[in-house]
């Protein structure tokens, strides 16, 4: 079967992607069966924008961090000498070598994938037969090759992914002429203006291993129905939030065609409100923010892979990378305004805030886990969804929206 040929008839997913009164879950495969993810890679992650980390990781020329997208994918992210972000393969053109593996490890990680790496450079140089590129991915050197018959070393380059800024975060995509990413972003751009995301700076990406599906994490962050009752213990979502005024609520804007976000602004019960038992912002407002500014919060998916939650001292940002049916890969960060990150008691503050943020992931990602178990089982359902469960059908819609894409592609 083609890889752009859905292995569930698409007419079994249309349920999915309905209003919460009608809707049920995905079918259970979606999440667990390999030549599912297969054709789900081609139909989303081969044609959509994914999100490779920030702009302020790399802010001079030289500058550069690695990514392994889709669990197979070494690409490299790196500011040319023109100011511009590159985001290429890592893959050298001449023996298929990851250019940025170390060229000697000791015995105990012979066997280890390559390392993602990061630093400053002024070109990359292949640690295997030393083919060298410049920051645009150019060849500019392999020895002993000029004594080969029309070699000719300005045909040969890195791979160029097509690359896009947005609100600070670099994101590229492996189709030959993606949409552009900043109009489909649009309609949030004027519901994060007051935070400048681009201006702030990311504290140092962590990653981890995450063993279940993309969509079971994303569901997860993006979860209304669950924040009241599986944090019921560490959070008083009731209390801190107005009903019918909050995302809590169900008040995600429509999704509109074409778009590539999900999500929307939700209104506190109280100003600066923050992630943690004491429900109170651990740092100073963003200076930005109005006094009511100070009241909301914003969630937002950037669809396949970006999650996004703001509040009124912070940012909390995770870009997910599938790695195959059953295992995904999550890099995140948080985001402060540079007055924020001067702070004299910045690191200690900033353990006691991820200690907040780790106590709800303490209950999140045990349920994550025992959820793709689930999925697995043969009595797993495909469950009526509740009406705070708004998300899980939006992105019903949007990946159907997709699936139907991929198929029509595939028909001779």
């Amino acid at each position: 079967m083609s890889a752009t040929r859905c292995p569930i008839p698409l007419s079994e997913l249309e349920s999915a992607a309905r209003s919460t009164d009608t809707a049920i879950g995905l079918p259970p495969a979606c999440y667990t069966d390999p030549g599912f993810w297969r054709f789900e890679q081609a139909a989303v992650f081969d044609t959509e924008w994914l999100c490779v980390g920030r702009a302020s990781q790399i802010p001079e020329p030289g500058d550069y961090f690695t990514v392994t997208l889709l669990g197979a994918e070494p690409v490299i992210a790196v500011r040319n000498r023109d100011g511009r972000i590159n985001v290429m393969s890592a893959v050298c053109r001449h023996r298929a070598m990851c250019i940025t593996a170390p060229a000697e490890r000791p015995e105990p990680e012979w066997f280890a994938p390559p390392p993602e790496s990061s630093g400053t450079v002024r070109v990359f140089r292949c640690p295997y037969h030393w083919w060298t590129y410049d920051l645009d991915g150019r060849l500019v050197g392999a020895p002993e090759m000029s004594g080969r018959p029309g070699f000719d070393r300005t045909e040969i380059a890195l791979p160029r992914l097509a690359t896009e800024e947005w609100q600070g975060f670099i994101f590229c995509s492996f189709a030959a002429d993606p949409a552009p990413l900043g109009p489909r972003m649009a309609p949030f751009d004027e519901m994060l203006a007051p935070y400048r995301l681009d201006e702030m700076t990311t504290t140092e990406p962590e990653t981890l291993s995450l063993p279940f599906n993309w969509k079971v994490f994303a569901e997860n962050f993006m979860d209304a129905y669950h924040s009241l009752r599986l944090h019921a213990s560490l959070y008083d979502f009731t209390g801190a939030d107005t009903a019918g005024e909050t995302l809590l609520a169900g008040t995600f804007p429509a999704l509109e065609p074409g778009s590539i976000g999900m999500g929307g602004r939700g209104r506190t019960g109280f100003k600066d409100r923050g992630m943690n038992p004491t429900q109170a912002a651990l740092f100073p407002p963003i200076p930005t923010l109005t006094d009511e500014d100070r009241w909301n919060v914003v969630y937002l998916y950037v669809a396949p892979t970006l999650l996004l939650g703001v509040h009124s001292d912070s940012a909390h940002w995770l870009a997910v990378q599938p790695v195959s049916a059953a295992e995904s890969l999550m890099t995140s960060g948080f985001l402060f305004p540079e007055s924020t990150a001067k702070l004299k008691l910045f690191d200690q503050l900033l353990e006691q805030h991820k200690r907040g943020i780790g106590l709800f992931y303490d209950q999140d990602m045990p349920v994550a886990v025992a959820s793709q178990r689930g999925m697995g089982s043969r009595f797993a359902p495909r469950g009526p969804l509740s009406p705070q469960d708004f998300f899980r059908s939006q992105l019903a819609e949007w990946l159907l929206e997709h699936y139907r894409a991929a198929e029509s592609a595939d028909q001779p």
